[in-house]
């Protein structure tokens, strides 16, 4: 009896096939609204007609809905998911290069992943092994995206309507340094857009400052942070320094390479 064997011509064939399944489906979570296939082509940089042969696919397997000529994302994607931790299969992925950062800095180091729009889950958190370094526990806490450096990266993302659904009408003060105007906020959050990353000082807690870098999918999407934590006397010196910002952000772009390996196209 004869066997067929895949070549490897064929198997990089079919592998890039699925990754572009995948940036279709996170261009339609992104989304938030259905889309056209010219606008999922130009969204992912993909050829139209290749677009609408993996939009079939997708369709017949229930990963994709379709009513007319928009797409959204499909029931079964859905039903599958819910058995899903996001948590279980990407900690492992990353969990030494946020512990590598926390005893390179010597401050706590978070992971925070976005769910849904509008929150973020911290799912992992590292601290350096130098004793008396570490900052308490911060899993299961939420904070006010306003006073938070994350919850600023999250805020920049979103349009003005979507920050005042999250926001409301008013900015609580937490400390003397809490943003407490929208304007101010604003202009915040432009910076924000401009330099790449997010802090925090004193504004959720005295005496706290927080740095923070996004992370983002392969067809951009904002999908996380990365945070350092700690007291404001040593994080000024360090900013000062030895730049921690700008190393946060690499860190941070490190994160993603390893959530979202370089594909072959």
């Amino acid at each position: 009896m004869s066997t067929t064997q895949e070549t490897p011509q064929q198997g990089f064939a079919a592998n890039r096939s699925v990754s572009r399944a995948v940036r279709i489906l996170r261009a339609l979570a992104a989304s938030g609204t259905p889309m056209t296939v010219t606008d999922v082509a130009k969204r992912i940089d993909l050829a139209r007609a290749t677009t609408f042969r993996l939009l079939m696919t997708l369709e017949e397997e229930g990963l994709v809905d379709r009513q007319d000529t928009l797409y959204s994302l499909g029931w079964d994607l859905g039903r599958i998911a819910q058995s899903v931790d996001p948590a279980s299969g990407l900690v492992p992925r990353i969990k030494d290069i946020l512990d590598e950062f926390a005893d390179e800095t010597g401050e706590t180091v978070t992971f925070s992943l976005r769910r849904g729009l509008y929150e973020l889950d911290l799912v992992l958190q590292s601290s350096p092994r130098l004793l008396g370094m570490t900052m308490s526990e911060m899993y299961g806490m939420q904070w006010p995206h306003h006073a938070s450096a994350t919850g600023k990266l999250l805020l920049a993302e979103l349009t003005a309507e979507q920050r005042r659904m999250v926001l409301g009408d008013h900015l609580d003060a937490l400390t003397a340094k809490t943003i407490t105007s929208f304007e101010d906020l604003d202009r915040e959050l432009k910076k924000v857009r401009e330099r790449g990353w997010a802090s925090t000082v004193e504004e959720l807690e005295d005496g706290i400052i927080a740095f923070a870098g996004p992370v983002r999918d392969s067809v951009g999407t904002f999908i996380g942070a990365v945070s350092v934590v700690g007291p404001r006397h040593r994080m000024e010196d360090k900013e000062k320094q030895a730049g921690l910002p700008a190393r946060l952000v690499a860190v941070a772009e490190h994160v993603q390479q390893r959530m979202n390996p370089p594909r072959q196209e």
